[in-house]
């Protein structure tokens, strides 16, 4: 908003009085200091006094002067609307970054729920798998899942880790033991070597990452965040155990 002219001519006025109450006590100051020192010099010459009377008063001049020529250039309106705007800023910036966090905690909760159901689905899937040791191979990856879980939700933070853990690993891992579960219950010969192959790798291989990601998780407490994030990543040609072309 600009300054009127009335309001600019007070502030001159003002000013001005200011500077010419400043020069009279100046004035007043250096003529009580010359009294002094003449006086001084006149009655004991060899031994100069004149300042002492003079140094608790050249204090109040100092802080006078202070408060004419620096305190209302450096410290006016225009220095106080700039604090002000910097204190709003700041408190906005606290601001968003609390909004920030309470979405990123949202985030985060709603991809545990998920992380979660897949863990579940993915277990109840396991327990309908006939074979004993490709079963307990299963449940053995959904303990170990259990586990990164749980080391991920005590980091609520670590929002990219959670995000990674369920869409590249949770998600292959899940479907892939759902589809063995539905595809060794029903003894199709097709596919048998694909079966072999889920039975001998990819199973123990869903176990092993997790494993791997816990221990590391657990001992380094998310220190090496990104070698973490790249072992969630399945090393499968593909994700979902295919059906033989006579199922289909």
């Amino acid at each position: 908003m600009s300054d009127t002219p009335h309001s600019t001519e007070a502030r001159a006025r003002k000013r001005a009085k200011d500077m010419r109450a400043f020069m009279q006590h100046l004035g007043t100051f250096l003529s009580v200091g010359m009294f002094f020192l003449i006086l001084n010099l006149i009655t004991d010459h060899e031994n100069l006094w004149f300042f002492w009377p003079l140094l608790p008063w050249s204090i109040g001049l100092a802080i006078h002067g202070w408060n004419v020529f620096f305190a209302d250039r450096w410290f006016n309106d225009q220095w106080e609307e700039r604090q002000v705007q910097k204190h709003l800023a700041r408190e906005e910036r606290t601001s968003a970054a609390g909004e920030d966090n309470a979405n990123a905690h949202q985030d985060i909760s709603q991809l545990m729920a998920r992380a979660s159901g897949l863990i579940d689905t993915m277990r109840a899937s396991a327990r309908q798998i006939r074979g004993a040791d490709a079963r307990r191979e299963a449940l053995d990856a959904c303990a170990a899942s259990d586990q990164v879980l749980a080391a991920i939700n005590d980091h609520p933070e670590e929002l990219p880790l959670a995000r990674d853990f369920v869409n590249r690993f949770l998600e292959p891992a899940s479907q892939v033991v759902t589809d063995y579960s539905r595809l060794s219950n029903r003894n199709v010969p097709s596919a048998k070597v694909t079966l072999e192959q889920v039975e001998q790798h990819d199973l123990p291989l869903i176990t092993r990452k997790a494993n791997e990601l816990y221990d590391r998780l657990h001992r380094g407490t998310l220190i090496d965040l990104e070698v973490a994030r790249e072992m969630l990543t399945l090393d499968m040609a593909d994700a979902s155990v295919p059906e033989p072309e006579s199922e289909r």
